[in-house]
C-alpha cells in the first residue's frame, strides 16, 4: 500500500493496472501514477511439467554481496556420457574464487541454526570471516575453526551471548576448544592491528575491544527465553544484571565469569518471583504468613532445589559454581533491585528475607547451602 494519499479524495486505497501501467485510486479514480516499470520476468515457465528444462533467470552478478562477482559455468551437453557434469565439478573446484566463502557460509549457517541466533548475528560472521581471508594473516587455519571464532566475536558484536562450550559442543570432534580459541585470538590482534593502522587512538581501541567483552546481562537474557520464565520475571532479572556491574567500585563477584553470575541472578529472579507468588496465595487463602504451605521452610527448599536444576541445565554452569556466585551476591540484593518498580511487581524486603540464606550452616529457616 502506498504511503502518500490520493490528492483528491485522500484515500489510501489503489489498484495497478499491469497492462497500462497506471496506479489507480479505487474511491475517485484518479491516477496516482503512470507510466510503472513491470519488473516481472518477460516469460513463463514450465519446470512443474518439464523437468529437463531449468528456470531462466536474469543475467547479472550475485545476489550475495560477500560473493566475488560472475564466473564462468561449463554448460550441460545432451548424450555426452557425464562428461561435462565431471568437467564442471573439477572447474568448480579449482577455478572457482568463492569456493572457500561457499564453503565458510554452509558452516557458518548450520552453527547459526543450532546455536538459534538471529541473521544479523550471521551476516556479521560471514563479514569477518571474508576481511580475515582478504587480509591473508591466519591462512592455514582450519575453515571451522575460523568460522566458528568468527561467529563467537560476532555473537558478542549482536549482543547475543554464547560460550565456546556452546560452540565446541555444536562443531563435535571436528575441532577442539583450544584451536577455536587460538584462532579467536588471532582473530582480536588482527583487529588491533587494523585499528592501529587506521590511526586510531589508544581510548578508541580500548573502547572497540571492550564492545566484545560479554556482560551477565545478555547471558540472563538467553537462559530467561530458555527456562521460558514469565515476562515480569524475564525483566526483574535483567534490571538485577544491569545493577550488577556497577563501574565506579567493586565488587565481590568481580573476577567470576559473566556466566556464572548471570545463572546466580536468574537463580535469584525465579526464588523472589516464586516468593512473592507464594505470599500472593497466602493472602488469598488463609491470610496468614506465618506458617505457610507456600513459603514456608520446607518450601522453599523445594522450590530453591528445583530452581537450581533447571538453572544448572541451561546454563552448563556447575551447581556448586552458582551457589558460589549466589552467595557474593546475597548481601547485595537489596540494592541490586531496580530503584522503580510498580506497586504490584514489587520485591518488598519481606520476600528479599525470605531467600535462602548461603551462610546459614546448621539447617536454619533459610538454610539452604
Amino acid at each position: 500500500m502506498d504511503v502518500e494519499p490520493c490528492v483528491t479524495c485522500q484515500g489510501v486505497d489503489f489498484v495497478e493496472f499491469k497492462s497500462e501501467g497506471d496506479l489507480v485510486c479505487r474511491n475517485c479514480g484518479t491516477v496516482k501514477e503512470s507510466r510503472l516499470i513491470d519488473e516481472r520476468s518477460e516469460w513463463r515457465t514450465f519446470s512443474d511439467k518439464d523437468k529437463d528444462t531449468t528456470d531462466p533467470n536474469r543475467v547479472g552478478g550475485p545476489t550475495n554481496n560477500l560473493l566475488e562477482g560472475l564466473t564462468t559455468t561449463i554448460g550441460r551437453e545432451r548424450n555426452d556420457g557425464g562428461l561435462s557434469y565431471t568437467l564442471n565439478r573439477i572447474h568448480a573446484r579449482t577455478n572457482n574464487p568463492d569456493r572457500v566463502m561457499m564453503t565458510a557460509m554452509k558452516e557458518v549457517g548450520r552453527m547459526c541454526e543450532l546455536l538459534k541466533v538471529n541473521g544479523a548475528v550471521k551476516d556479521q560472521a560471514l563479514s569477518i570471516y571474508k576481511d580475515v581471508v582478504e587480509a591473508k594473516t591466519l591462512k592455514g587455519r582450519p575453515v571451522k575453526a575460523l568460522a566458528a571464532s568468527c561467529l563467537f566475536w560476532a555473537c558478542r558484536q549482536e549482543k547475543q551471548a554464547r560460550t565456546f562450550k556452546e560452540i565446541v559442543a555444536i562443531l563435535g570432534n571436528d575441532v577442539s576448544k583450544k584451536e577455536i580459541g587460538r584462532c579467536f585470538k588471532d582473530l582480536q590482534q588482527l583487529k588491533k592491528d587494523e585499528l592501529h593502522k587506521q590511526g586510531a587512538s589508544a581510548d578508541a581501541l580500548a573502547s572497540t575491544m571492550n564492545q566484545t567483552v560479554q556482560h551477565p546481562a545478555e547471558f540472563v537474557r538467553n537462559y530467561c527465553n530458555q527456562l521460558r520464565v514469565e515476562f515480569k520475571c524475564k525483566k526483574l532479572a535483567e534490571e538485577i544484571a544491569q545493577n550488577a556491574k556497577p563501574q565506579d567500585r567493586r565488587v565481590p563477584w568481580d573476577g567470576r565469569t559473566p556466566t556464572s553470575i548471570a545463572s546466580a541472578i536468574v537463580f535469584i529472579a525465579m526464588m523472589l518471583w516464586e516468593i512473592k507468588e507464594g505470599i500472593k496465595k497466602e493472602a488469598s487463602g488463609s491470610g496468614s504468613a506465618g506458617s505457610s504451605a507456600y513459603t514456608g521452610f520446607k518450601a522453599i527448599k523445594t522450590l530453591s532445589d528445583q530452581a537450581m536444576q533447571r538453572v544448572t541445565i541451561i546454563s552448563s554452569v556447575a551447581e556448586a559454581t552458582i551457589r558460589a556466585a549466589y552467595k557474593d551476591l546475597f548481601p547485595h540484593i537489596p540494592q541490586l533491585l531496580p530503584a522503580s518498580q510498580n506497586p504490584e511487581d514489587r520485591i518488598t524486603p519481606e520476600m528479599v528475607g525470605r531467600l535462602p540464606n548461603p551462610d546459614s550452616r546448621g539447617g536454619g529457616a533459610m538454610g539452604m547451602m
